[in-house]
């Protein structure tokens, strides 16, 4: 069998630009590149005449960071026929201050290049066309998502769900959990192959994207191990949302070689509250109430609190 790159394949579709100047369809990005986990590697593209950036989730760029303020600075560009003519910053009068290069500021004219510091967080500001764009999110995808189901990874799932909790703490803002796991995802590997038990993953996640809602916020945390975040939901809406995506997968089969692959799912629900004392403790709640639903025989979804915990 003779080597598939041996002749070249071609293709002309592609005419790059003879000259290196910008062009007009270069966009400005702020890209974090210092700060959260979970906020790292962000790109954001400038496209309104004012951007607010801050805390608040509510800002055009919200920051996860405790040092920034709920509203903390907002930046300006002003356009024409020929372009960009000014990129401006001012501070709202935060807490901790903006700088700009190192410098604190109260209103700067920015340049790429330039780095803002807002708390803990850096964003650089810079020119990009449409190309990288798409190479800065799919550095972003890359460090963010599990690579198998495109849903996020273990580790930005968890630094989101410390956010959560920190913003609640301080807030008072309602949000629950749902903690799933795959029943008996060990017989489809064993029955099947490990090649199906990849692939009913996959249609898996795709299924419970479908499920939620645009805000909620899914990741893989195990082999067979997901975790969703609900914002502003209490605990009789995320059970409802866990039983929905209970009884879809409980429909769901697989069709694979000559027969289907079906299973099901156990999920523990709770609700984040004030005696909770960090992401541990929370995460070990959810267990609780995924463990119940394992020992009632699966394909349930238990609801555990923080009382029933320590009743046990």
């Amino acid at each position: 069998m003779g080597d598939p790159y041996e002749e070249t394949i071609c293709d002309r579709k592609l005419i790059l630009p003879s000259d290196g100047g910008p062009k007009a369809e270069q966009s400005i990005v702020l890209t974090i590149i210092a700060g959260s986990e979970s906020d790292f590697g962000k790109h954001f593209v400038l496209e309104r005449k004012r951007t607010a950036v801050g805390r608040e989730k509510a800002n055009d760029i919200a920051l996860n960071d405790g040092k920034v303020s709920k509203a903390h600075c907002e930046i300006s560009v002003i356009r024409s026929g020929r372009g960009i003519e000014q990129i401006s910053i001012l501070d709202l009068d935060s807490t901790n201050g903006t700088y700009v290069n190192g410098e604190t500021i109260i209103q700067a004219t920015l340049r790429a290049g330039d780095k803002i510091q807002a708390g803990d967080t850096i964003l650089q500001l810079s020119y990009s066309d449409e190309i990288e764009r798409e190479y800065h999110a799919k550095l972003f995808d890359f460090a963010a998502r599990d690579a198998l189901t495109g849903l996020y990874n273990k580790r930005f799932i968890y630094n989101e769900l410390e956010n959560y909790c920190r913003i609640a703490r301080r807030s008072g803002r309602t949000f629950s959990i749902i903690l799933i796991d795959i029943d008996d995802f060990k017989q489809i590997n064993d029955h099947h192959g490990h090649l199906a038990g990849d692939e009913y993953l996959k249609q898996f996640a795709a299924l419970v994207r479908n499920s939620l809602r645009e805000q909620d916020i899914a990741g893989r945390v195990g082999g067979e191990e997901f975790l969703v975040i609900l914002p502003e939901t209490a605990i009789e809406g995320a059970l409802q949302l866990a039983v929905r995506v209970r009884k879809n997968v409980e429909e769901f089969v697989l069709p694979y070689k000559s027969s289907g692959i079906h299973t099901t799912i156990s999920a523990g629900v709770c609700q984040y509250e004030k005696g909770i004392r960090d992401v541990k403790e929370f995460l070990d709640v959810a267990d609780q109430a995924l463990y119940e639903a394992k020992k009632a025989e699966k394909n349930k979804v238990m609801r555990v609190s923080l009382a029933d915990r320590g009743d046990g």
